[in-house]
């Protein structure tokens, strides 16, 4: 399948001199070239997606790479095709106090920042786990509206407990982390955490380490589900799809390699009728809560935003 667009998310964990320096920069840079973007720049490192032509993304990435080593020389790139429907509007790069917010305080993240953080596994050694390991926790540090759509299966042979902790937002897992209810789910067994891309477990896997201590072994999937998908397209132990947060919504392994879509498994449902559903369409979100819902496109004609 041949694809003219391309968007590549990444983040990375380095030491940012002159953050606002580097963000007025790469604002200039990118409007430069004619490329969108979202991006944070903080003192501890950078996290965004960047879209344009497929070619371009590639070369600008390159690009990052040569002229600004010190922040994006060992960055994961995850390049994936996408339609110019769903390219990004616009430039967007801001400074920010982390790459993703888990804590208030600054003396508690500093002090975060200096904990050992899970070891990664690659997705094929993480794939092998959960074939022969033992004893094994799943622990899905992403938030409810992305669970529902797609989530490593609980009856792959070696997991014996699933951990969702249903967040709105990724500030509430220390809330869920603080509780002994919840880490005796993981005493004594072999965590394995994930999340899309894997920056969200970089810092969560150090929260969690420090309050387990020695009582459990904890690893990260490298790369998230992202890179899962990609070496294991037709899914493997991952059902569903996996939520992304810029214009595609929900993707696929077929769709990260631009292959044709295969058959589909779809876990969501629709929150009025129950129907099979996945994407989430209209900005609809919970009255309450505010956390985006899954409404079929029978019932968006069938119903207001008031209602």
């Amino acid at each position: 399948m041949s694809c003219r667009y391309g968007i590549a998310h990444f983040y990375d964990l380095v030491p940012v001199q002159a953050a606002q320096v580097l963000v007025q920069q790469l604002r200039e840079d990118l409007l430069a070239r004619k490329l969108q973007a979202r991006m944070k720049v903080a003192q501890e490192g950078v996290n965004g997606w960047i879209t344009g032509p497929l070619g371009d993304v590639e070369s600008y990435c390159e690009h990052l790479r040569a002229d600004f080593p010190k922040v994006f020389e060992k960055t994961d790139f995850k390049i994936s095709p996408c339609s110019e429907g769903e390219l990004s509007r616009g430039v967007k790069v801001w400074e920010s106090t982390s790459v993703c917010k888990l804590l208030d305080r600054a003396e508690e993240y500093e002090a975060l920042s200096n904990c050992t953080r899970a070891p990664h596994l690659t997705p094929e050694e993480w794939h092998q786990k959960l074939c022969d390991g033992k004893d094994l926790v799943l622990f899905d540090v992403r938030n409810l509206y992305e669970t529902r759509i797609g989530r490593f299966c609980e009856d792959a042979p070696g997991v014996v407990d699933s951990v969702d902790p249903q967040t709105l937002s990724y500030e509430q897992v220390p809330g869920f982390l603080s509780k002994e209810s919840n880490l005796s789910r993981f005493k004594g067994k072999t965590v394995m955490m994930y999340c899309t891309g894997g920056v969200r477990c970089e810092r969560a896997s150090s929260l969690l380490c420090s309050h387990l201590g020695e009582t459990a072994e904890v690893f990260q999937l490298e790369g998230g589900i992202h890179r899962y998908l990609e070496k294991f397209p037709s899914g493997g132990f991952f059902q569903g799809a996996m939520y992304v947060f810029d214009r595609r919504r929900a993707v696929r392994g077929y769709d990260l390699l631009g292959e044709a879509q295969h058959e589909r498994q779809i876990l969501g449902t629709c929150c009025l009728c129950g129907s099979s559903w996945e994407m989430y369409q209209g900005k609809w979100k919970c009255g309450e809560c505010k956390m985006p819902i899954l409404i079929c496109l029978q019932c968006q004609g069938r119903c207001s935003h008031a209602g």
